[in-house]
């Protein structure tokens, strides 16, 4: 690898993934806290303002303590990011360090960087508070699905890495020179010339990690082919300990060339040769990070879930059929899932329509919000998904429909506004015997409305969240749909010991299903159910693990 110019070598990349790895560690379970002290969010009351105004008076000291353990969190960030380039540049100081906190410029600079990290968090670097930031996996699938997005991405991405680089020299400038507001950004971009090795070590840092990832699955499929069951999974998990290893190992080795790069001083290399004790002993201490991350994260695979269940996701057989359709109904059942998942909506009027979205267009362009209109209207219009023309399909027709097939719905009550408990009331009262029929389960993202709809009709409701949620006994969460990577094997843990299920969406990639699989979670929510669970059957009868193996390292985000 590229050598970092500095009196520290091996050891001093080792100490930065220490430092890290702690940071990511106390952040962890700093967040959990203050999340698990904070009012249950079925408590918000979504029906009325006056009410909310009266919670937020009541409740605003949690949110307040939550708020400033936020700052201090993001004070010790700075303060971790400072003192890494003080070290490297052999200037570390009280003096410089607190001159550097004070100082509004070089937050605004740890924002960029921070930035920075984000995509590659996505992909599982290990860099600090990135995690907390980053978009779920299914969110960006759906971004991506357009194939110049992608580029259109990096091209931006690898443009602000330009003007990073150039500007690399902007805290060095404020901290230790002391330059003024103007000066610190001009002497920094004026002293920044791009740096052919800045580059290399960037090519070099992909290289390793493209190769790793290649070595540790096909090793995977050999001993998949080979051995028994019981040592797949063991090689899995060994395998999924070594590539955290190397991701903790590359996150801190750019830390330490941007660190060393971001000084226009000539840095002082005295360790031409370590004592041999203290890359030992460095060698332990990356071990130990590895695995200490892959057992607080939750990567480690178990048991799975043998009941497991498929979801139709928004009513579809296949990614690029119509969602939300009554006309798809009788085609997605005989794909045969356990559920199909549809999205209702309720118009002015009080109808309930199926759509993901809140408002639609119709062939002329126009746009429509369906909250605030009749259905009345509704009913005319042709509208376009794509390039199909549709019309929206009323929830009751839909569910007598679902009931004629014996199909089971997961219905996803959207709630972008507040909702009454009359209006509840009516919804139950309207579609309650029909829903019992079915055996259908609900889920929304509105956990209030969820506890208030569960006093209504005795079904089973579960919340809805993109990201991780607390676990709790709340009797109205019978189940939680979470966003596919955001999960892992101490939440599926956390549920079980509630009793509960856990369904994951939207699962589309044999990757994907693979690792939900081996983390032990119950549901599929997936584009393509018939698909799922060939695989699923597959994976069951003869388990693998090299497709999943993939999935979680890549793809199952974690704070640690």
């Amino acid at each position: 690898m590229i050598k970092i110019n500095n009196r520290r070598s091996f050891s001093s990349v080792v100490m930065v993934i220490l430092v890290i790895f702690l940071f990511n560690i106390f952040s962890d379970y700093s967040i959990n806290f203050l999340q698990s002290h904070q009012p249950p969010t079925y408590l918000i009351p979504t029906n009325n303002f006056n009410r909310l105004m009266t919670y937020l008076m009541t409740y605003w000291g949690n949110y307040a303590i939550t708020g400033v353990g936020y700052l201090f969190l993001w004070g010790l960030y700075v303060a971790l990011l400072l003192s890494s380039l003080l070290w490297f540049w052999n200037k570390f100081s009280w003096t410089n360090l607190l001159s550097g906190l004070k100082t509004g410029r070089v937050h605004l600079y740890s924002v960029v960087i921070l930035l920075m990290t984000l995509p590659l968090n996505q992909f599982g670097f290990k860099f600090p508070l990135s995690y907390y930031l980053t978009i779920p996996k299914t969110f960006l699938d759906m971004v991506l699905a357009d194939v110049w997005v992608p580029w259109v991405g990096w091209a931006i991405y690898l443009l602000i890495i330009l003007l990073l680089m150039k500007s690399r020299y902007f805290i060095y400038q404020v901290v230790i020179s002391r330059d003024h507001i103007m000066a610190s950004f001009k002497n920094s971009w004026q002293r920044g010339h791009l740096k052919i090795r800045l580059f290399l070590a960037l090519l070099e840092v992909i290289g390793i990690l493209i190769m790793s990832l290649l070595v540790i699955i096909y090793m995977q499929k050999v001993c998949d082919v080979i051995a028994p069951v019981t040592i797949r999974r063991l090689t899995a998990n060994i395998l999924v300990v070594v590539m955290t290893g190397i991701f903790y190992w590359l996150t801190a080795y750019l830390i330490a060339v941007f660190c060393q790069a971001a000084t226009p001083e000539s840095l002082n290399n005295d360790s031409a040769n370590q004592p041999l004790l203290i890359n030992v002993v460095s060698l332990v201490v990356l071990v130990v990070v590895s695995i200490s991350s892959v057992t607080f994260s939750g990567k480690l695979m178990g048991l799975p879930n043998q009941k497991y269940l498929v979801i139709a996701h928004k009513g579809v057989s296949h990614l690029h059929a119509t969602p939300n359709v009554i006309g798809n109904l009788k085609k997605v059942s005989q794909a045969q899932p356990d559920y199909i998942e549809i999205d209702i909506q309720r118009t002015v009027d009080g109808v309930y329509v199926l759509s993901h979205d809140s408002k639609v267009t119709d062939k002329e362009g126009k746009r429509f919000t369906i909250k605030e209109t009749k259905w009345s209207v509704l009913k005319q219009l042709t509208l376009v998904d794509g390039k199909k023309d549709f019309n929206l399909s009323t929830f009751d027709e839909y569910l007598k429909l679902a009931n004629h097939y014996h199909q089971k719905l997961l219905v996803e009550l959207k709630i972008s506004d507040t909702i009454t408990n009359q209006q509840l009331k009516v919804f139950t009262t309207k579609y309650g015997t029909l829903l019992k029929e079915n055996h259908a389960e609900i889920q929304s993202l509105n956990q209030n409305a969820l506890k208030r709809v569960s006093k209504y009709i005795k079904i089973r409701t579960g919340l809805l969240s993109p990201v991780k949620n607390t676990i709790d006994s709340a009797k109205n969460n019978d189940f939680y749909s979470i966003e596919y990577s955001n999960v892992n094997t101490t939440m599926v843990r956390e549920i079980d010991k509630q009793n509960k299920d856990l369904y994951i969406w939207t699962v589309n990639r044999p990757e994907d299903v693979a690792s939900g699989y081996v983390l032990g979670v119950r549901g599929f929510i997936t584009d393509y159910p018939k698909r799922v669970r060939s695989q699923l059957q597959q994976i069951k009868g003869q388990p693998t693990y090299s497709e999943a193996l993939e999935g979680v390292i890549l793809f199952q985000k974690s704070g640690v």
